[in-house]
């Protein structure tokens, strides 16, 4: 594995200042890249802000300002990439795009610089595609946005990934703390991003179908479902679910065996139908929380909420009181 010390973040939205917050804290430099320094100037904002709330919580022991001074902003893609060691993608999610930027990479720096994608369900072996020198180098490293916070990272070969490869990829996110899952084979939307989006199909579903309003829909997450999947995924809570029999006795002859008296009314569209959308989007101006608040303020409030249950279910893992 190449000896990392530069780091260069290609795209500057809120996953490429997620990433060059995270590299930063953890003692690397970041050149972080985008076309127009107004994009520049916003990410570096962001970055500021994150700092503030991990500062504020001793989630860092320094001044925000020691970390930012280990990113670089530029314009200058040649620039962003020179004497770099590993490349993080985080630009608009199309193909076309990224393929370009990939056959670039790919014919512009030296074969032992790793390219890696932070798409959130594209495949790599599309990508690839694009790579005509060392297409062996291309891999997924998905993160969960906020990047900076959430620990978890999804590794995704395509299928011209070599294993020194994934082996690079895991060893560089494991040195920047984060909870790696390699998939075994390439799948559309990872693992994570099908889970979420399967649930929130449903919830669009239920939307659309005048069940309950989305403020509602979010009260049954967070007041039930989101308070056990902070710590036990789907799995452990119905293993739990099924008693002293466990999993098994759970889906024989408990809820889950009940469960197929309903289940097949949950939504089976393959895309968001448009009245769900509208009605969707519609009902959010009624959000009684949002009401008031300003973007960064969410973000905020979602940030220092997010780093207590961090402390709460990680504390032990990451050294974290």
């Amino acid at each position: 594995m190449r000896d990392i010390k530069k780091v260069s973040v290609i795209g500057a939205g809120v996953i490429g200042a997620g990433w060059a917050t995270l590299i930063a804290t953890k003692g690397y430099s970041v050149s972080l890249y985008s076309e127009k320094k107004e994009t520049l100037d916003k990410a570096m904002a962001k970055v500021n802000g994150y700092l503030e709330v991990m500062k504020n919580v001793k989630m860092v022991s320094q001044e925000p300002e020691s970390y930012t001074s280990k990113i670089q902003t530029t314009t200058n893609l040649d620039e962003a990439i020179e004497g770099t060691d590993y490349v993080l993608e985080a630009i608009i999610e199309e193909y076309d795009a990224k393929k370009k930027l990939f056959g670039y990479l790919d014919e512009r720096l030296d074969k032992d610089v790793i390219l890696a994608s932070s798409t959130s369900g594209l495949l790599m072996t599309e990508m690839q595609k694009a790579m005509k020198r060392h297409p062996e180098r291309g891999v997924i490293d998905h993160p969960w946005n906020p990047p900076h916070l959430l620990p978890l990272v999804e590794i995704v070969p395509g299928e011209k990934t070599s294993k020194e490869t994934l082996d690079a990829s895991r060893e560089f996110m494991d040195k920047l703390d984060r909870i790696v899952v390699v998939l075994k084979k390439e799948v559309p939307g990872f693992l994570g991003n099908r889970l979420a989006f399967a649930l929130f199909r449903e919830a669009v579903y239920l939307v659309d179908e005048g069940v309950a309003t989305v403020e509602d829909i979010d009260k049954v997450m967070t007041a039930a479902i989101g308070l056990r999947w902070a710590f036990m995924g789907p799995f452990l809570t119905y293993h739990l679910g099924g008693g002293e029999g466990g999993l098994e006795y759970f889906f024989n002859r408990g809820f889950g065996y009940g469960a197929n008296e309903w289940m097949y009314d949950l939504a089976k569209y393959d895309k968001f139908p448009y009245t769900g959308v509208v009605r969707s989007v519609s009902q959010m101006k009624d959000y009684e929380f949002l009401k008031g608040k300003t973007f960064p303020e969410i973000s905020k409030w979602r940030d220092e909420k997010l780093i207590s249950i961090f402390k709460l279910v990680w504390g032990d893992k990451f050294n974290m009181k």
